[in-house]
């Protein structure tokens, strides 16, 4: 036995007490599901909206809600191709392609406003990420060579002034000039003689009012509070003061011409407008389109001896091809119209 001045050693001396186990962990609770979350955030908008196609945000903008395309489920990632519709798409993509071989073909996706402004968009839908796998990034990246969505480049160049109107869902004066550059940019990458784009120096500049498609399907129950954003810049009926960027009269060479008796006409009840110049050392073109590519006609026509524009619901339409053998096929397509792009054929011929 030691003793320590007179005393045991506390620690032999005093009792052994065994500690309590500590308690087990508690389990961590479910992480929530973020696309739950967003897709109840969504389902409530809509249900506010009652049926409504005008999506009021602040500081005066309107956003497309409760399309035919349901193209907010697409950008938040609620709605996903299937791994079959992924290889439909890429096997319509290639017979296209191989089929138009003698020719430029391309393919230019307009990327939906809301994408582009989607800090803009209301209600915390700002803060949910695009998906990654939409259906124009796919289809970009299943052909990068003759398919070209502008979203990063619309990303860039809003930097520079609004691209899209802030009450409807096109672009704008200034976004169809990126869209005309950019076309005739990638037709220079590929060898079409189509020469450089004009200058944004090259065109006049005016101011414009504007209403708009879905400003005027807002709610009735929406109305009162956007106006406290939107009166602040309102001119009368016009949501919006803007400035239009068009071809001077001096700098047309492209001239319209009427469209002959029999000749094939576009969908949805649209004029298909022709242009023809003299140059005759241009190439000739076919333009299928849709609205994203109206205000950009007039430039894109500058490049080509012949020009056909075309109202098209996403379709390369076989008999004009036949029709006009054009050496430059173009195809311009809204973002929120590929969700159904599966279903479509590779080239379509009305008269079989």
């Amino acid at each position: 036995m030691q003793f320590w001045f007179g005393r045991q050693k506390q620690a032999e001396a005093a009792p052994r007490h065994r500690q309590p186990a500590p308690p087990p962990p508690m389990p961590a609770p479910p992480e929530e599901d973020p696309l739950e979350a967003v897709s109840a955030l969504l389902a409530g908008l809509k249900a506010i909206q009652n049926g409504a196609k005008g999506l009021a945000a602040r500081g005066g903008w309107v956003f497309l809600i409760n399309d035919t395309n349901d193209f907010l489920s697409w950008h938040l990632g609620l709605k996903r191709w299937s791994d079959d519709e992924q290889a439909a798409v890429r096997n319509i993509l290639d017979e296209r392609i191989e089929q138009l071989s003698g020719r430029y073909y391309q393919m230019f996706i307009c990327p939906e406003k809301s994408i582009v402004y989607r800090d803009y968009l209301p209600a915390g839908l700002d803060a949910a990420a695009p998906c990654d796998d939409r259906p124009a990034l796919a289809m970009a990246r299943m052909r990068p060579d003759a398919v070209h969505y502008l979203a990063d480049r619309f990303d860039a160049l809003k930097r520079l002034g609004m691209l899209f109107f802030r009450g409807d869902t096109h672009v704008n004066w200034m976004g169809a000039y990126h869209l005309y550059r950019e076309t005739i940019l990638a037709l220079q990458a590929r060898g079409a003689p189509v020469g450089p784009p004009l200058t944004f120096s090259h065109l006049q500049h005016f101011v414009a009012g504007m209403e708009g498609d879905v400003l005027i399907q807002l709610p009735e129950a929406a109305k009162d509070a956007f106006e406290v954003d939107a009166s602040l810049a309102r001119v009368g009926n016009m949501l919006e003061l803007v400035i239009s960027h068009t071809l001077p009269e001096a700098r047309k060479r492209a001239r319209p011409v009427l469209t002959p008796e029999g000749f094939i006409p576009g969908g949805g009840g649209r004029e298909t407008v022709i242009m023809e110049q003299a140059d005759k050392s241009l190439p000739k073109a076919l333009i299928f389109r849709d609205s994203t590519a109206t205000l950009s006609i007039e430039l894109l026509a500058q490049h080509f001896s012949r020009s056909v524009f075309v109202w098209q619901d996403g379709d390369v339409i076989g008999d004009l091809i036949d029709r006009e053998q054009p050496d430059v096929i173009l195809h311009f397509v809204a973002e929120r119209f590929l969700a159904t792009y599966p279903r479509s054929t590779a080239i379509n011929h009305i008269h079989k």
